[in-house]
């Protein structure tokens, strides 16, 4: 083997590995949109069926925040199917995310029946509402939009409400976002991708 092909062997592997270095520090590519630096999230009590919930006491975790309402006929229970599809795939690291789900139809939306309607999709799901000036009040600072429809003839009415994920690290800054129409495995990937900083 003559100084040239070992010489240029040497550099092939030189550049390879400085690549991988790179590619090793360089933040992961999200499929949501990552919010650097997080921002901070003032804390909020609502209710749960089993009493009073306060978003700090998830700290230490990530909290997968998400605004809905329980007669919705498609967004919000695909985002929250597709939340648990994400979640069952991390095995036991699942445990390092709560999914919090907080009803914006307080007029339907008992505490109790947020509650039920959340674990239906995960037991471990958690399902909040409140008064109309409580979950007015929590939108308002985490920028969630909703509006209730005027009824049809039979009294129904739907929501208009923001359809993206909120997540918090686990400090309890909003971190990433999710918007809607992402994929069990997209969703899974930024998981991965969360519990490895």
């Amino acid at each position: 083997m003559n100084r040239q092909t070992i010489l240029f062997g040497s550099l092939v592997l030189v550049f390879i590995s400085a690549l991988l270095v790179y590619q090793t520090i360089l933040p992961p590519q999200m499929n949501g949109s990552a919010i650097d630096p997080p921002a901070a999230v003032e804390d909020f009590t609502l209710q749960a069926g089993g009493g009073p919930v306060n978003l700090s006491q998830f700290r230490g975790r990530y909290v997968i925040l998400y605004f809905g309402y329980t007669s919705c006929p498609d967004v919000c229970p695909t985002t929250l199917a597709i939340l648990r599809e994400a979640l069952s795939r991390l095995g036991d690291q699942a445990a390092e995310f709560q999914v919090v789900f907080v009803s914006v139809d307080p007029g339907r939306d008992s505490p109790e029946y947020a509650s039920i309607y959340a674990s239906r999709f995960d037991p471990a799901f958690l399902g909040l509402s409140g008064t109309q000036a409580e979950i007015d009040e929590v939108t308002r600072k985490l920028g969630i939009f909703y509006k209730l429809n005027p009824p049809d003839d039979s009294g129904f009415y739907t929501v208009d409400h923001t359809a993206s994920v909120l997540v918090l690290d686990r400090e309890g800054n909003l971190a990433l976002t999710w918007p809607y129409g992402l994929l069990a495995d997209q969703v899974e990937d930024d998981m991965r991708a969360l519990l490895r900083r």
